[in-house]
Parts: structure tokens; C-alpha cells; sequence
């Protein structure tokens, strides 16, 4: 009896374990599309800037370039002068309104507006308007020069320009 009850609970137990149902579960695939969207908000800036802003003194009298310009070469949207800085070289920037007798020393008028010293230049919206696509800006400029006779073809000052999209 007892070989009897242990084969039934075997069988059993083997006819359960055979029994268990496989339940699969529900697959469900989907595609999802990605959409790029390249949005260039910033502008291609094509600009020319001049190369230099000679100054020469001719016998006493300053003499500077009369076609110094920045083009917007761009095909579409304008740039304005964002800032101008005049760095000192191997004269010190001087106070354009009253340069004084400092030696060793250019003054800068740029568009009209005048150094103070070395640094950024003050410049507003009429000297420095927006410089539409194709169209270009003159650069009126003046110098005031204290200068020795060792102070030739040398780098007096740099005038750096900032240009900005506009917008």
C-alpha cells in the first residue's frame, strides 16, 4: 500500500507538472516616426572690414584715407557695429576733444565719435546705423598725433569692430 500511494503521488505529480498551460504574452510592435526639424536662427555674417585706418602726418598736416568702408557682402539681412574698441599701440590713445600736448600720443575720430582713451569707443545708432545686405558704411575718420621722429610706419593704435546680426 505504501509503494501504492507513493507511485500515486508521483504519477500525479508528473501529470501535473506536464499539465502547466503556456499563456504568451501579446506582442504589439510600433513605429514612431522622428521628425527633424533644423531651425538656423543665427545669420551668416559675410562683412568686409578695412585692413587698416593709415594715418600719416605731412608736414605738420594729419592725413587719413577717404575709402574706408565696412560692406555687408551678405545676400540677405543687415549687421550693424556692435562695438568698437581702440587698443593703443606704440602711442598712447588720447582724448580726441582735448588732446592737449601729451607726446607720443593719437587721438581717434571715428564717424564722430571721439576717443577718450584707450578702451571702447562711445558710438551710437547715427554714426554706426544698420548696414543692410549688398550695401556698405563709410568710415569717416581723423586722427590727432603727438609724435616724435622715431614714431614712423609703425602700428600707432588698433581699432577693433564688432559686428552683430541685426535682430
Amino acid at each position: 500500500m505504501k509503494k501504492r500511494m507513493i507511485s500515486l503521488v508521483c504519477s500525479l505529480t508528473l501529470a501535473f507538472s506536464l499539465a502547466v498551460p503556456a499563456f504568451a504574452k501579446e506582442v504589439k510592435q510600433t513605429e514612431v516616426p522622428v521628425t527633424l526639424t533644423v531651425i538656423n536662427a543665427a545669420q551668416k555674417l559675410s562683412v568686409t572690414v578695412p585692413a587698416a585706418l593709415p594715418v600719416s602726418v605731412v608736414e605738420g598736416t594729419v592725413v587719413t584715407a577717404t575709402n574706408a568702408a565696412i560692406t555687408n557682402n551678405a545676400e540677405t539681412g543687415a549687421i550693424r557695429v556692435a562695438e568698437v574698441e581702440v587698443r593703443p599701440g606704440a602711442l598712447e590713445i588720447g582724448n580726441f576733444a582735448d588732446f592737449g600736448d601729451r607726446s607720443n600720443t593719437i587721438a581717434l575720430s571715428l564717424n564722430d565719435c571721439l576717443t577718450a582713451q584707450a578702451g571702447e569707443l562711445p558710438i551710437n545708432q547715427e554714426a554706426f546705423p544698420d548696414i543692410e545686405a549688398g550695401n556698405s558704411l563709410p568710415i569717416r575718420y581723423t586722427a590727432k598725433v603727438s609724435a616724435g621722429n622715431a614714431a614712423n610706419a609703425v602700428t600707432a593704435a588698433t581699432v577693433v569692430f564688432t559686428i552683430a546680426a541685426v535682430g
